[in-house]
């Protein structure tokens, strides 16, 4: 109200007369707008185009500061203007200096005038509060100054809502498989009948046979078959019999009888052992021809065959879609 009140004057004074009446808000203010609006447009010219470079003193497009712009920390600049001005240029007063003096007044000032605190109870603080919790026992009452504020009391009615909601499964085709898992298990060992190796022995290189001696799988024991081959043609020769005789996967056999047979044509007794490392194992076969006192031996290494087992597990991929349809 008292900027409102000067304006007036001094619109008055300056035309030289006073108003003989008290004018109304309104027009003091659309008194103030005008003179305003009037100094705005001759303001503008001064400060566009070149008027700034000829008018302030030391002006330039390029100040040394523009250095600073994208600086990641002002420090170090800052450290170093206040050694340059430090007692030095700003104490002349010239326009020149008035950088400096900012920057002495920046360094002084807080000794000369020490921060002070303002407490909650302090008078600026307490009446702002008085101020702000019921401005219009100072400002008065805004609604007989301006016609366009009115006061209104408006009352709503109760509004009652009801809502509905729904909650169904929609109908969908699904597919799912079932899976059989067939897993082999390969056990070493062999089935009955399963040949396992053969072990010969040349005990004449000017004969026209040698020794040979075949194992194959009984069902708890192995099948030894003597016999001898003819050189020329690689068939049996000659006949010398075949026993079951003790053997399986992992035993240890020391030198065991196989078939013999001693009488007024034959003279002939034959012996076998095994060791095993894993399912790795070793069958040594004996000649004895006892009627001449010699005797043969050789030797043959095998790996033990296996036997095949199966295992199988259903892969239910249906499970989650029979969980839903329960």
């Amino acid at each position: 109200m008292n900027g409102r009140f000067a304006l007036i004057l001094l619109t008055a004074l300056a035309a030289g007369t006073f108003p003989a009446q008290a004018q109304s808000l309104s027009d003091a203010f659309n008194q103030g707008a005008a003179l305003g609006r009037s100094g705005n447009a001759a303001a503008r010219g001064q400060i566009s185009g070149s008027t700034a470079q000829s008018t302030v003193p030391n002006y330039t497009t390029t100040p040394p500061e523009t250095s600073y712009f994208g600086s990641p920390g002002l420090g170090t600049q800052s450290s170093a203007r206040v050694g340059a001005c430090a007692g030095g240029p700003g104490a002349a007063g010239g326009f020149a200096d008035q950088g400096c003096n900012a920057v002495d007044f920046s360094q002084t000032n807080p000794a000369r005038r020490p921060n002070y605190s303002i407490t909650a109870s302090d008078p600026l603080l307490t009446r702002a509060r008085t101020i702000t919790a019921d401005p219009q026992a100072i400002a008065g009452n805004l609604a007989g100054t301006y016609s366009g504020c009115t006061v209104q009391t408006v009352t709503s009615p109760d509004i009652f809502e009801t809502l509905t909601c729904h909650q169904y499964r929609t109908m969908e085709s699904t597919s799912c498989d079932k899976v059989l898992i067939v897993t082999p298990i390969q056990t070493p060992g062999c089935s009955p009948g399963q040949f396992l190796t053969r072990v010969t022995a040349d005990p004449c290189p000017a004969c026209i046979d040698y020794l040979a001696y075949d194992f194959t799988c009984g069902t708890n024991n192995y099948l030894m078959h003597a016999f001898t081959i003819a050189k020329s043609t690689g068939g049996i020769y000659m006949e010398l019999g075949s026993q079951y005789v003790p053997g399986t996967l992992n035993t240890e056999i020391g030198m065991t009888p196989g078939p013999s047979q001693i009488d007024g044509f034959f003279c002939y007794q034959t012996y076998y052992s095994q060791s095993c490392s894993g399912a790795n194992c070793s069958i040594g076969a004996w000649f004895y021809n006892p009627c001449q006192g010699t005797s043969f031996y050789g030797v043959s290494t095998f790996a033990m065959p296996t036997t095949v087992s199966f295992t199988d597990t259903w892969d239910n991929q249906c499970a989650a879609l029979e969980a839903r349809s329960q």
